[in-house]
């Protein structure tokens, strides 16, 4: 653990109005009932008593359509849009921050970069807030994704009494501090100590929910149980919101089409429980079966991943579980082959 530094709730308050003043700050925000990341017009618009949001911010490194490149007489030449923009992304919860540390493991491994991603991961600064009451679905210490800190955040807030103690995680991190030197001072030995009791509390809380052995779910498939798959598969409709709520998912498809006299190709999000995500072109699908790729989803975070990237597809969120409408839950997957 680096150097820890504190800033009392007014100073932090201070440090949010300077950032929204001078940067683009994208933070909770309540909205209709529940959170989103929202680009703040003032800083009083965050909301940082927040359970969790409903969507992650992975929208801001992935987004949900882009266009990757237009070409034609309109166009000129090949013509790649804008990559990213210079932000502050304030109150991501650790186990969201941790999901960009494993999105960079898949998307920024050479030598086939992805240079939109890459783009944005460089110009966006992550701050996070540590989760003090991790909700009833929540399984982050599985993967050791929060709930205090991540993997992918450069600045990492902890609430504490008074305030919130400041870890700098990276050069990004450390110049962002280093700008608002005067809002910050040492933590003391008062401040560590609470620091330490609520790290035991967490882990006690979270340690009694699930418990799983991560390196036995990277011989899923040798020792899965297919009908578990074939009943959660008759309660699955579909809707491939478990995809679309993870702030890990990756697939994507891409489209072209013709924009007045310019050609276009854009990608947009996808999702491997599509039952057109495999299909090729002469109609033969090796994942036909909605069991097949359920299975599949499972296999693919918990064991595939891992393999092929030294980091699990999984973080711990609990979104799919909490927004599931067939009630399938993956931490039953975890208490019956972790």
């Amino acid at each position: 653990m680096s150097h820890m530094l504190f800033i009392s709730e007014e100073g932090l308050k201070l440090l949010l109005e300077e950032l929204v003043s001078s940067k683009t700050v994208i933070a909770p925000v309540e909205a209709d009932g529940y959170f989103d990341f929202k680009t703040l017009r003032h800083a009083g618009e965050a909301s940082l008593n927040y359970s969790n949001t409903r969507l992650p911010p992975k929208r801001f490194f992935l987004p949900q359509r882009e266009v990757v490149f237009k070409h034609g007489p309109g166009a000129g030449f090949s013509q790649e849009p804008e990559y990213g923009f210079e932000a502050v992304l304030f109150g991501v919860r650790p186990c969201d921050a941790s999901a960009l540390s494993i999105l960079d493991s898949i998307l920024l491994k050479p030598p086939n970069s992805d240079p939109f991603y890459e783009s944005r991961r460089r110009s966006i600064t992550v701050v996070s807030l540590s989760c003090t009451r991790p909700m009833e679905e929540c399984f982050c210490n599985v993967f050791e994704t929060g709930p205090l800190r991540g993997s992918g955040e450069d600045v990492t807030l902890t609430r504490i009494g008074g305030g919130f103690l400041v870890e700098a995680r990276s050069s990004k991190g450390q110049a962002l501090v280093n700008g608002f030197e005067s809002l910050f001072r040492n933590a003391d030995a008062e401040h560590m100590q609470e620091y330490g009791e609520l790290s035991r509390r967490l882990t006690e809380e979270m340690g009694s929910r699930v418990k799983a052995v991560k390196e036995r779910l990277v011989r899923l498939e040798e020792t899965l149980d297919e009908g578990f798959f074939q009943q959660a598969a008759q309660r699955c409709v579909e809707c491939s919101i478990c995809s679309f709520v993870c702030p890990v998912c990756y697939c994507f498809d891409t489209e072209d089409y013709l924009e007045k006299d310019c050609y276009v190709r854009a990608k947009g999000w996808d999702t491997c429980l599509s039952q057109s995500f495999t299909r090729m072109a002469s109609g033969l699908d090796p994942r036909a079966s909605r069991v097949d790729r359920l299975c599949h989803r499972f296999c693919h975070k918990l064991s595939r991943i891992p393999l092929a990237f030294n980091a699990y597809g999984c973080v711990g969120c609990g979104r799919c579980v909490s927004l599931c409408p067939a009630g399938i839950d993956i931490r039953e997957v975890l208490r019956r082959w972790g």
